[in-house]
């Protein structure tokens, strides 16, 4: 009835099984959106990011991870968030709930010391003065190993990212993540100004076999190390592409022939340390 009404005044129709599914189905998720949102009950896994150098652990991702009858992934999150205008919601959780978790989890043991945290973010989106002041009383220890990653997938909004930076102080650093798979542009890494630059995993995929890949690495590298920059090469699956990396310069390396994401992630994997020391020796 309800579809009718609003085609044509006065029409007559079908009752559409299809379209009454769908519907049903797309109320379900934005009320157990909001659930996740009301609940915190987002959780968040972590994958480790190695040294290209030695093998240690240098950082871990925190990765979003939603259990709920339907809602499950955080590509539906990040696409309802921005539907129902809930992005500085996400990003309030992500900080705080995955932040704490690190915490907690490195008091247990489960994670390495010494170690980052990169730490997701919207890029048009900003936590509010209450929000950092909250922030940097419960985690002033950390402050010193927050990497915020700008992850969003639309232009870099200069008012959120001055929020973000003005958060940080003199304190914490920044991530451009994704470069290379179409929205971080030479605009957005020149706008940011990173501390750290992740190469997508478009970019690391059969990078072995792929001279323009290694040319766009190469190229990327040497502005990067120039300018006190790190590279971080994500997405790393073969034995080849880790190998091509390291021979290419990048500092950082993320993937699962490495470690893959888990509520407590596991040390590197024996045949990716063996590379990784043969390749320094």
């Amino acid at each position: 009835m309800y579809q009718v009404k609003h085609e044509a005044k006065g029409a007559m129709g079908e009752f559409d099984i299809g379209a009454y599914n769908q519907e049903v189905y797309a109320a379900q998720l934005r009320r157990e959106f909001l659930q996740m949102l009301r609940e915190n009950s987002a959780d968040y896994h972590f994958q480790p990011i190695f040294s290209a150098h030695t093998g240690r652990v240098a950082a871990y991702e925190a990765l979003m991870r939603v259990k709920m009858q339907l809602l499950n992934s955080p590509l539906t999150v990040m696409k309802l968030a921005r539907e129902m205008d809930k992005l500085y919601e996400v990003e309030r959780l992500t900080a705080f709930k995955a932040t704490s978790t690190f915490v907690m989890m490195q008091n247990r043991g489960q994670l390495h010391r010494n170690t980052k945290l990169f730490l997701n973010s919207i890029a048009s989106s900003s936590l509010t003065d209450e929000d950092v002041a909250e922030f940097k009383a419960q985690f002033a220890e950390l402050l010193n190993n927050l990497v915020i990653e700008i992850t969003e997938e639309e232009e870099i909004d200069r008012e959120a990212l001055e929020r973000k930076r003005r958060a940080m102080g003199d304190q914490g650093a920044l991530a451009l993540d994704d470069w290379g798979s179409g929205y971080s542009n030479s605009n957005s890494l020149l706008e940011l100004s990173p501390d750290y630059i992740k190469v997508d995993i478009t970019i690391i995929c059969d990078i072995d076999t792929d001279a323009d890949k290694q040319q766009l690495v190469k190229d990327i590298v040497e502005y990067a190390h120039g300018r006190g920059m790190k590279i971080v090469a994500e997405g790393i699956e073969t034995e080849a592409e880790l190998r091509k990396v390291i021979e290419l310069g990048v500092d950082l390396l993320q993937g699962y022939f490495l470690a893959k994401p888990a509520a407590s992630p596991s040390e590197i994997a024996p045949q990716a340390l063996s590379v990784i020391r043969w390749m320094n020796r």
